[in-house]
């Protein structure tokens, strides 16, 4: 595992949002990449043992490259994506030449940064992805519109064809470095300091059940802004010992209600079509608002708001503090935003609480780089008022501070 032989490679996976990143080991004459990627995909890579990186070309003002598009084919048609663009701050100019190497050591780590999965793989590139490489402008992250560029890969992924599929760099996963089914144990005690905590974490990348794995996940992404004593694992109402919320974030300023909703994470799951995950997101939202409007209610039935931790009742203070309430999925998926805009604003009519969506992968964006309980809530507000007025949320596009942004971005 290259976290453990190389422990300083961790600073650097941190870093990441999520992509693609080469790492250099001195003495080791073949080049290491970081894949930082969510469980989905990485299980997709293991099931599927392959993924493809496109070149796509941009032009962002005065600026002309390309950018890369790593495709892991879970669905044929609809593949889930990892895209970025190769900027010098970034190892830009190492990762095109890390492109077009013959062989390269896979690594793939999730949003929380850990290893999960290992392999020797084959890259199969051509004279068209030397050429195109070596000719490439790798660009200064100082004044670079990353959002911009981002928009311009997913548009051309978005019109690109199976003859793309054909041209594009195949990196074949030969041989596996690491066990294929670790496992993770945290007992860290400063991971596990929030209320409800079990004091340990236990982390797989495959998933028969998958609940209670993801809302320690999500606990873990939401102490990057809040203080672990602001958030309560599965509070539990006094009259029926049943769960208010799956997560309560309780600040000096407000509370927010937060539901989860996973599915596993298995190859029968990758294998599913598009329209069977379509319809489980559905009625898995629906249920999801279902139990946040029913949250709401008991707040405001209770004062004061007392829930049962641990065994024992716990009172916590609302006075003063504004209600938001937070659905965490799976996945999203960007042509039925309007339809679960609807849901939102149906509960927000009947109670008064804003509400908004985020896949996973969204709030480790959000919590990676807003900080704070004003700014969180400037950017769930930013969102949910935008959808008030236009009938359809945006997908917030979080960047490290100093960013520049799209114009038309919300």
């Amino acid at each position: 595992m290259l976290s453990i032989s190389h422990p300083s490679v961790m600073r650097k996976v941190n870093e990441i949002l999520i992509g693609l990143f080469p790492v250099t080991v001195k003495g080791d004459y073949i080049p290491k990449l970081i894949v930082k990627a969510s469980k989905e995909t990485i299980l997709t890579a293991k099931v599927r043992r392959e993924f493809l990186i496109h070149l796509a070309p941009y032009e962002v003002g005065q600026l002309k490259s390309v950018g890369f598009i790593a495709t892991f084919f879970d669905d044929q048609n609809h593949p889930l994506t990892v895209a970025g663009a190769l900027i010098k701050e970034f190892s830009g100019r190492e990762l095109s030449k890390l492109f077009i190497s013959p062989q390269v050591d896979v690594h793939f780590f999730d949003e929380l940064g850990r290893e999960l999965l290992a392999y020797r793989a084959e890259f199969s590139s051509t004279k068209a992805h030397r050429e195109m490489l070596r000719r490439a402008v790798v660009p200064s992250f100082q004044g670079l519109n990353q959002s911009a560029i981002l928009t311009q890969l997913t548009e051309w992924f978005m019109l690109s064809t199976p003859e793309d599929d054909c041209r594009a760099i195949k990196v074949s996963l030969t041989e596996p470095l690491m066990l294929e089914d670790i496992v993770y144990i945290d007992m860290r005690p400063e991971n596990h300091s929030y209320h409800g905590s079990p004091g340990y974490s236990m982390f797989t990348l495959e998933r028969e059940v998958p609940g209670p794995a993801q809302e320690k996940e999500i606990i873990a992404l939401l102490e990057r802004t809040f203080d672990s004593e602001s958030i309560y694992l599965g509070p539990k109402r006094t009259y029926d010992k049943e769960e208010v919320v799956d997560v309560l974030v309780v600040t000096d300023e407000s509370v927010i209600l937060i539901q989860a909703k996973d599915s596993q994470n298995l190859e029968s799951t990758i294998n599913k079509t598009l329209e069977k995950k379509r319809s489980a997101t559905n009625k898995a939202l629906k249920k999801a608002v279902g139990q946040v409007k029913g949250a709401i209610g008991y707040i405001r039935k209770y004062s004061p708001f007392v829930v049962i931790m641990d065994g024992a009742e716990v009172e916590i203070s609302l006075e003063g503090k504004k209600i938001y309430s937070l659905v965490v999925m799976k996945e999203l998926f960007d042509d039925e935003y309007r339809d679960y805009t609807n849901l939102m604003l149906e509960l927000f009519k009947q109670t008064g609480i804003s509400c908004i969506p985020l896949s996973y992968g969204e709030l480790h964006q959000y919590s990676r780089f807003i900080h704070g309980d004003k700014a969180f809530f400037e950017a769930f507000t930013r969102v949910f008022n935008h959808g008030l007025e236009s009938g359809e949320f945006p997908r917030l596009r979080v960047l490290p501070p100093g960013s520049i942004v799209n114009d038309q971005n919300v």
